[in-house]
């Protein structure tokens, strides 16, 4: 959506063209499909989603914005973000733009998160062609924090859900906009996306898959603007945390390694592992209707090598294990506070045991290998080591 940027202090300037003639798209197995969309520039080609909007907390954004669209409604919704009536893009209560009309939209970014832009004029056809992208607000000065004095980070990837049903892509609803009525049939979605990707495009994608190092943080901000639900499941080694949602800090991380996100909420998480490990992140789209998986993706997570040991040493607290190895029974011993539950994967990062804390643990069922054990407590603390059972 917008690639033309101009920045003078604190104040960030983009351009942003509302299209719903002749833009096209190529999905993931090579079929084009018409699709509505939001570019810099007149000429420029529109895509799903839209180009990923940047600021950081304090500045002032301002959206140059027009369309160029005969034979439809458009505005901007600045989704999540604080603004007042006149910028919030919602037509019943703002306006819209025709063919032609051109505005602006603005507004101060006050809390660093991930935040969320489309069309708001027969949004539910117009979010689904294409009219969408993602607002990312940094902490103050582009800091690698969650928000201004927030958690720390080291990297970040930035993930949008979406749904194609390409049925509604060649054959448009027909829309009365002088009763501001549409006539649509059932959703079925055939496409699943991560930042317009699908099927095998997404472990092709360095922008998707997750790479790191051991002890690295990576920072996930995730946003779903397609209509089912999404479940995101982490590797339980990546010792996932939910940090803020919808770009407010959580009063405490919630330490689990799964995420239920909704239509328009986003959240943040935060991940580290504490081992080197290869594993895919699940990606469920549920029908929330039925409550069905309608479609999984498996994204590649790939954590090699040391970051820094002195990162490492910041958030790992001791943890020993012995005899190690052992052939039947370990005792576990630990300097993290009050530690709540006891967990232990295989190498595959496959959880095989789940359980309240115990110093003492019987293994004896478990095959020959190499296994994590790994404590947690309801601080968000957690403790990892390896063990031989032989």
């Amino acid at each position: 959506m917008f690639c033309i940027v101009t920045q003078a202090q604190t104040t960030i300037t983009y351009q942003c063209i509302l299209r719903s003639n002749a833009q096209k798209d190529t999905m993931c197995d090579g079929k084009v499909i018409p699709i509505f969309g939001i570019t810099s520039t007149l000429g420029g080609a529109a895509k799903i989603p839209a180009k990923i909007l940047y600021c950081n907390e304090g500045d002032s954004v301002i959206l140059n914005t027009k369309s160029i669209s005969q034979n439809e409604h458009h505005t901007i919704h600045l989704h999540g973000l604080d603004v007042d009536t006149r910028n919030d893009g919602d037509p019943s209560t703002s306006f819209w733009l025709t063919h032609q009309q051109d505005t602006t939209y603005s507004f101060r970014a006050k809390n660093a998160g991930t935040y969320l832009y489309h069309c708001h004029a027969a949004d539910v056809i117009h979010v689904q062609m294409g009219m969408y992208g993602m607002i990312v607000v940094r902490a103050a000065g582009a800091a690698k924090t969650v928000w201004t004095g927030g958690p720390a980070y080291h990297k970040d990837y930035k993930w949008l859900t979406s749904e194609v049903d390409s049925v509604w892509h060649y054959h448009p609803p027909i829309h009365d906009t002088l009763m501001d009525t549409l006539h649509i049939s059932k959703y079925v979605p055939n496409y699943f996306l991560i930042n317009g990707k699908c099927g095998a495009e997404i472990n092709a994608d360095d922008s998707i898959q997750i790479k790191g190092a051991q002890g690295e943080k990576i920072l996930m901000r995730m946003a779903n603007i397609g209509y089912l639900a999404n479940r995101i499941i982490f590797p339980s080694w990546l010792n996932a945390q939910i940090l803020d949602s919808d770009g407010r800090p959580l009063p405490a991380a919630m330490v689990n390694d799964t995420c239920y996100m909704m239509p328009g909420e986003r959240y943040s998480v935060l991940l580290q592992s504490g081992i080197q490990a290869i594993g895919t992140v699940t990606l469920d789209y549920i029908d929330m209707n039925t409550n069905g998986t309608t479609q999984t993706n498996l994204v590649n997570v790939n954590i090699a090598g040391v970051y820094s040991v002195k990162e490492i040493e910041k958030t790992k607290k001791e943890l020993s294990v012995y005899p190690n190895p052992s052939n039947n029974q370990i005792t576990i011993s630990t300097d993290l506070t009050a530690p709540k539950t006891i967990e232990i994967s295989n190498y595959l990062g496959q959880k095989v045991i789940e359980k309240e804390f115990v110093s003492t643990l019987d293994v004896s069922l478990l095959p020959d290998g190499l296994y994590i054990i790994k404590l947690k407590n309801n601080s968000g603390e957690f403790s990892t080591e390896k063990f031989i059972k032989r």
